[in-house]
């Protein structure tokens, strides 16, 4: 949300036919006020940034939508391979910028090669993309990128951008149902709130990447993941359609994961648990 569609959120009349000493004085007042919100919106890694949604109102938001997305989508009936994915899940969530929310991580019964995070820290992902990756390490890459985008904060960021304060708030109030149907139909769209700008996906990549080798894996896991979507993009290009919706192409990417995971301690020698993630990918589908 910009200067001037706060400017809009003001009462036109206000302005109209003032003496040019009030006009600037009452122009003073909403800088004031802009700045003052600003300061306040965010915190931690993202303090600065646009948001007018509260940490507590994400966590509500997000546990709204996540009842939507689960009677959509078919969550993967595997009381195993789920407690695994939560754990593996639960390793990054540890060592994250943000911990005052709590983490769920979940399995989606979809042959497709993606995955996702809702606001306030509910991530899926999908039965179609455990097949393609080797082992726990590279597991934890996907589940660290989507942590990264929930410390962030970039689907709330997003959403104050596409509607503002009074609308964005509405909506997580309930008071708006017709937008908020709109809302979850257009989750994955490319004007979705979820589509996340290159820079989102950089640093969410940088996140993860840094979150893999704190938790004890090898940080080259991300590095490895994206290469796998390299990969797949000439044999099985429409396993790949959803992804390329909510993000941007991993050759854009892979060098500078490349470069970050190199000069973490980890790299290299960190958790990759194989054998136990073949496993696990026996139970899939």
């Amino acid at each position: 949300m910009n200067m001037s569609t706060l400017k809009l959120s003001f009462n036109r009349i206000w302005f109209n036919k003032l003496p040019l000493r009030k006009l600037r004085f009452r122009w003073t007042v909403i800088v004031v006020l802009a700045v003052a919100v600003v300061g306040c919106a965010t915190s931690g890694i993202n303090k600065g940034d646009f948001n007018f949604v509260t940490s507590s109102e994400e966590v509500a938001m997000g546990k709204e939508f996540a009842g939507e997305i689960e009677t959509q989508f078919e969550i993967y009936d595997d009381a195993q391979l789920a407690a695994y994915v939560q754990n593996v899940g639960g390793r990054i969530a540890a060592v994250c910028h943000r911990q005052d929310i709590e983490y769920h991580f979940t399995v989606v019964n979809k042959d497709e090669m993606n995955a996702f995070a809702l606001p306030g820290g509910y991530i899926y992902i999908y039965t179609g993309l455990m097949p393609v990756l080797d082992n726990e390490a590279q597991l934890a890459a996907v589940l660290a990128h989507e942590v990264g985008h929930v410390t962030a904060r970039h689907s709330t960021e997003r959403l104050t951008a596409m509607y503002g304060a009074q609308i964005a708030v509405s909506l997580l109030l309930g008071e708006n149902p017709q937008e908020y149907k709109v809302l979850i139909a257009n989750i994955f769209s490319t004007t979705g709130f979820l589509a996340y700008s290159r820079a989102n996906e950089f640093e969410a990549d940088r996140l993860g990447t840094a979150y893999t080798s704190l938790a004890g894996y090898d940080p080259e896991g991300m590095a490895e993941l994206l290469g796998k979507f390299i990969d797949t993009e000439s044999r099985e290009p429409s396993k790949l359609e959803e992804w390329l919706s909510t993000h941007p192409p991993a050759r854009d990417r892979i060098g500078k994961v490349d470069v970050l995971a190199a000069s973490l301690p980890l790299a290299g020698i960190g958790e990759r648990n194989a054998a136990r993630y073949a496993e696990m990918k026996a139970r899939l589908p």
